[in-house]
């Protein structure tokens, strides 16, 4: 059985898919299985995979019908055969000491997470520019780092200071098992959910003090291709991101804290909103508002006042004066 289990879901990124493939069939730890789920891909994506396959028996292909990206995660999910599982999207790439590395970091702890860094990629007049961005090692607080070992119990507020994405993680996969750790089935966010969940179950966290990722913030044609302007998944999300609050039986206090800020990224994606959906989209945040009002009375969401076709920079503005009054805590 291999130690680690890699997941990559593929949807037409012909382009993309042989530099991510060799930045695992070259990894420095070998005793690894790469599992790609072929999520219906119409271009020249299954061409390549059985190409690398030809060469290297650790990966195994799945052929499934066009699903989305949790649809192809969950899917990888249940040929797990290793100890650890990581995924990978298939249009970013690795350190190909990315295994080696999260392996040591786990050897004495043996925790339920290792979180590493990630460089942030952009495409621009056919370069690719990397830069330190916010999934930058560096953003965690250094009480996380040295080697600690910590819990969810540790972190509390800070849980947002860690990336809040799946492929920034190796997981014990007995953990993710245990507690029923899946991609839910929503068109975009679904990285949050999975984010929370296992952060929230987690007894045992470690931290790799190094970027191992290559994340492409952006692409045509992506796995997750959903335009956020023509969105209304973050509003969805919220009473999601809550039924999952209230069956892991989180605090009170603690509740309110993660409902707030998810509020408050649906408010900044409405900035954004398309003419065709915005005034749904404004509809739908006033529902939510009166929800959470309803069910979280004397909160911070109740006194805020959500104006039509408001500007993300005036958003930012009044979101910031409402910290400082300390209407927001």
């Amino acid at each position: 059985m291999p130690k680690v289990s890699i997941i990559v879901p593929v949807y037409n990124v012909e382009k993309y898919l042989p530099k991510c493939l060799e930045s695992l069939v070259n990894q420095t730890f070998k005793d690894i299985e790469i599992i790609c789920v072929d999520d219906g891909a119409t271009d020249g994506s299954a061409d390549v995979l059985t190409s690398f396959a030809q060469k290297d028996d650790r990966i195994k292909i799945i052929t499934k019908e066009n699903g989305g990206l949790f649809s192809a995660r969950h899917e990888g999910m249940k040929y797990i055969n290793g100890d650890y599982t990581i995924f990978v999207d298939s249009d970013d790439w690795v350190c190909e000491n990315l295994v080696e590395k999260c392996l040591a970091v786990a050897a004495d702890d043996e925790p339920d997470i290792v979180v590493f860094g990630a460089y942030s990629v952009r495409e621009k007049n056919g370069k690719v520019l990397c830069k330190r961005g916010g999934y930058d090692f560096s953003k965690i607080p250094r009480k996380y780092r040295g080697g600690r070992c910590f819990n969810k119990n540790d972190f509390k507020k800070d849980i947002f200071k860690f990336p809040p994405t799946a492929w920034s993680k190796m997981y014990r996969s007995e953990f993710l098992l245990k507690y029923n750790i899946r991609f839910q089935e929503i068109k975009n966010g679904e990285d949050q959910l999975f984010f929370i969940h296992s952060m929230l179950c987690a007894d045992k966290i470690k931290v790799v003090e190094d970027n191992l990722y290559y994340y492409i913030k952006s692409r045509a044609g992506a796995i997750t291709a959903v335009n956020k302007k023509t969105s209304l998944s973050p509003i969805y999300n919220v009473y999601e991101i809550e039924k999952l609050l209230e069956n892991l039986g989180v605090e009170e206090k603690y509740k309110k804290f993660i409902i707030g800020k998810y509020f408050k990224k649906s408010l900044s994606w409405y900035t954004k909103a398309s003419d065709e959906i915005e005034e749904n989209f404004y509809n739908e945040l006033l529902k939510l508002q009166k929800y959470l009002d309803e069910k979280y009375s004397g909160c911070w969401w109740s006194k805020f006042v959500i104006e039509r076709r408001i500007s993300y920079t005036k958003l930012k503005l009044k979101l910031l004066l409402a910290e400082l009054l300390g209407v927001i805590k």
